[in-house]
């Protein structure tokens, strides 16, 4: 850190030098790699020419910067209500190519949005890709000439632990607050603030001493014993490799690094200044590494006559067996062990010594077990090749078979026959004995079942069974079944089920529509709307209207099973089937038409002649349809307002609302109030009246604060004029009126969103006032602009331009002329379909109820015959 502090302090102390002193044809001063960016204010409160002296600063220190990629790299950004990255650290390596760039700088002329451009010199300007370093100092410094309009504090500490070191330079109104928030301290080091652009240089005259700094090794009495080093304004002494400095800091002492134990020699370590040498004791040899070592092998001189094996150890060696043998006397041979010997072997039967070992044996006709130790006979039964039918029983090297109870075994010793017990002549068996394992059992014959006593049969009944499926009876023989079928019916072809004999079948009933088969005989029905004559076999039709209920206003007309109603010439009969009305509704109701009365089947409607739109009461004329809008108003908020004027701006509102003919199907109005954010004070969806909606306006709060329009229209579009917020839907063509009233420049880009508002088919209305910037109001109005476009010079004169504003447009004005459509066009003979189905459906519908009408009418009549 006071690395980068003193680097930084030259460049600044450079400036103040260039400016005090007239040039030296000295050469620079060098000092450690360094990335520094300025960060400069481009916002409108900087005037032209207090923006070429911060120009003339930043290209005055690069003058006397060591610059090159390697040495010191240079980034340039500038920030207004936006940032601007004007070149980056990896950009330039030479002054005239940086200096160029910032001549060519253009001033942004918009907000001061400092934290939002601390933020982007801490995430892009200081990372890898725009060419900073790691390990080399990070350098912002920061001119700015007022308050910053965003936060400041979070986003400095952030760039602060981030590595990044900020020096703050606050000019005129700059806020010594915000200046001390964005700095590194300590602040009187980082913080600098003067009373105009022109005296941004003196800040660099404390650092003038550490741009060039002497070489107190050199031209002083250093008194250091080996070597000086220097450093910027100072020095410490060093000691030659394997000394160590005293605590004078001056004199040097010889490193003993055996005593210290800063050796790894295995064995023996002998000292020297700053270093060592390794030594091994008697019997043991120094390795290639000259550290560690290795004991003298004497078995590797070939003269140790061991029979196995030779162990060197310290001074000599000795002989070794393999496993499983032991050393002989002479100590050189060996001969195998003997492990049965031992008498701990737990053989069963017999014991094998083997080599490093034994194993156990059985005798035979016994085979060795699991454990290795104990014997077991061996299961000859087990090999499955003693071909028992039942059961096989292992003895002493063989095996015989065995039966099962309930059978003997044969005479071939293996197979087995089950006992016969029937042969023994006492079953006493009805039809037929049955032998069966230890016993017996009877059987009848098919068709009998057994009785209870087990041993005598009776014939089975398969009509008890409940399954015989027969319509009328069952009847019972051997094996089996047959159906019989009632008097007066006769056995289908499935043997099961009955048919009632069909006397009508025979052509002798003479019936005139129909005949009908009842049991042993048949009777005549007439067909639906006749009636059977006294004969039993004609008909007659039924004549409904000699009822004397038809209730028809005009005629009754007899039909099959019913009747319908007839009007008289020049009526048309009703929905209700029975009562006429005149074709002429004009002539015969108070129909109230400015203009003029169109009859139609039941009704009337009234027209108006060309040019005129029939009003909402659909009686009158006008010249359009008005009070039919979705209006949202956006109201500046901002601090420059101030709150007098904000309330000719509420009466200004509740002056427009009262041109409107507000109600749910007419006119709905929403508002928005805006300055550094955006609130909806009220949406479309919430007020039906215009009183509601002018006592809603007068509670407004003020807000107070920047004047943020861009934001304001966005929330606008994607918001206001949506379902949810009560604006109707598109389909329905209720023209969307959106007003914007302000005092002043936006803070942010208003061109992007008020495009989209208009191609979203909003009209827009754009009211400017005092300081308000023609243009941005002009790039907010519709078009044609001087219709959608209303200025004046102070907020006394805003009533006049509510006066003169017209927002109850007709569909026709808002596309500038009427539309005529072509009737072949697609959507013309779409919307002729659409009419032509629903007046189809219309009729449908009359001649259900007609038809529901005659049903009943029918039913009445079938209830009083």
């Amino acid at each position: 850190m006071t690395r980068v502090l003193v680097y930084v302090g030259v460049l600044i102390a450079i400036m103040a030098a260039t400016e005090a002193r007239p040039k030296s044809a000295e050469p620079k001063c060098k000092s450690g790699p360094v990335d520094l960016v300025f960060i400069i204010d481009g916002s409108r409160s900087v005037r032209p020419h207090e923006f070429e002296t911060m120009r003339k600063f930043m290209i005055d220190i690069i003058h006397e910067l060591d610059i090159g990629l390697e040495s010191t790299r240079v980034g340039v950004v500038q920030y207004s209500s936006q940032v601007q990255n004007v070149f980056s650290l990896k950009a330039f390596s030479k002054p005239e190519q940086m200096v160029k760039a910032i001549n060519e700088i253009i001033p942004l002329a918009q907000g001061t949005m400092t934290g939002l451009a601390i933020r982007y010199a801490m995430n892009v300007a200081f990372s890898a890709e725009e060419g900073a370093r790691r390990n080399v100092p990070h350098v912002a410094v920061i001119v700015t000439d007022g308050r910053p309009q965003d936060r400041v504090a979070e986003v400095a500490a952030a760039a602060r632990e981030s590595g990044v070191e900020i020096y703050a330079i606050g000019v005129a109104r700059a806020d010594m607050t915000s200046l001390r928030a964005m700095a590194s301290p300590p602040f009187e080091d980082h913080v600098f603030l003067v009373e105009r652009f022109d005296l941004i240089h003196q800040f660099g005259l404390q650092f003038q001493d550490k741009l060039c700094v002497k070489d107190l090794c050199l031209e002083s009495d250093h008194g250091c014993e080996q070597i000086c080093e220097s450093s910027p304004g100072s020095f410490h002494c060093l000691c030659l490799p394997g000394y160590t400095l005293h605590e004078d800091g001056k004199t040097c002492t010889p490193i003993d690094l055996c005593a210290e134990g800063k050796h790894d020699c295995e064995q023996i370590c002998i000292a020297s200044p700053g270093s060592f040498t390794c030594d091994c004791n008697t019997g043991y040899t120094l390795n290639d590494d000259k550290r560690t070592c290795t004991m003298i092998d004497y078995c590797s001189f070939g003269n140790d006559s061991c029979q196995h094996k030779c162990v060197s150890v310290l001074n000599g060696f000795n002989c070794r067996c393999d496993e499983g043998y032991s050393l002989n006397d002479d100590l050189k041979t060996c001969r195998m062990i003997d492990y049965c010997s031992f008498g701990n072997d737990s053989c069963e039967h017999e014991c094998v010594s083997v080599l490093q070992s034994f194993y156990c044996r059985c005798r035979e006709g016994y085979t060795l077990n699991e454990d290795e130790t104990t014997c077991t006979m061996i299961d000859y039964c087990s090999f499955g090749n003693d071909s028992c039918e039942h059961e096989c029983v292992s003895v002493l090297n063989g095996f015989h078979c065995q039966c099962n109870d309930g059978y003997s075994l044969n005479g071939d010793k293996k197979t087995c026959t089950m006992i016969d017990y029937c042969s023994f002549g006492n079953d006493s068996c009805a039809h037929e004995c049955v032998s069966v394992l230890k016993g017996f059992h009877c059987l009848c014959n098919d068709g009998y079942s057994l009785n209870d006593d087990k041993k005598t049969c009776t014939m089975i009944d398969y009509c008890s069974f409940g399954n015989d499926s027969c319509a009328h009876e069952c009847v019972s023989v051997l094996k089996g079944f047959h159906c019989i079928c009632n008097d007066g019916y006769s056995l289908n072809d499935d043997k099961k089920t009955c048919t009632m004999i069909d006397y009508c079948s025979f052509g002798n009933d003479s019936c005139a529509h129909e005949c009908v088969s009842v049991l042993k005989g048949f009777h005549c029905i007439c067909n639906d709307g006749y009636s059977l004559n006294d004969d039993k076999k004609t008909c007659t039709m039924i004549d409904y209207c000699s009822f004397g209920n038809h209730s028809c206003d005009h005629h009754c007309v007899g039909v099959l099973n019913g009747f319908y109603c007839r009007c008289n010439e020049g009526y048309t009969l009703q929905e209700d089937g029975k009562t006429c009305q005149s074709d002429n509704f004009c002539n015969t109701v108070e129909h109230g038409c400015e203009h003029k009365c169109v009859s139609t089947p039941g009704s009337y409607h009234c027209i108006c002649p060309e040019g005129h739109v029939l009003q909402d009461d659909g009686k009158t004329c006008g010249t359009c349809r008005s009070s039919n809008i979705d209006l949202v108003l956006l109201i500046d908020g901002s601090k420059s307002v101030r709150p007098q004027n904000f309330e000719l701006v509420k009466q200004f509102v509740n002056q427009v609302v009262d041109q409107l003919d507000v109600s749910p199907k007419g006119t709905r109005v929403g508002l928005v109030q805006y300055s550094s954010r955006v609130r909806t004070e009220f949406p479309l969806s919430m007020y039906q009246t215009k009183e509601d909606i002018k006592k809603a306006v007068m509670n407004v709060e003020y807000m107070e604060k920047g004047t943020m329009t861009g934001l304001a229209l966005k929330h606008m579009v994607e918001n206001s004029f949506t379902e949810a917020d009560g604006a109707r839907p598109a389909g329905k063509n209720i023209p969307r009126i959106g007003l914007v009233f302000t005092d002043g420049r936006s803070q942010d880009d208003i061109q992007e969103w008020a495009k989209k508002a208009k191609e979203a088919g909003i009209t827009m209305y754009a009211v400017g006032v005092g300081k308000a910037v023609e243009d941005e109001l002009r790039e907010i109005a519709s078009d044609p602009v001087q219709k959608h476009f209303f200025y004046s010079a102070d907020f006394s004169a805003i009533s006049q331009i509510a006066e003169n504003l017209k927002l109850n447009i007709c569909p026709a004005e808002s596309q500038g002329e009427v539309e005529v459509k072509n009737p072949c066009a697609c959507e013309s003979l779409v919307e002729f379909q659409q009419v032509t189905m629903s007046t189809l459906d219309q009729l449908t519908q009359k001649l259900s109820a007609m038809t529901k009408r005659l049903e009943v009418l029918e039913n009445q009549l079938l209830t009083r015959k």
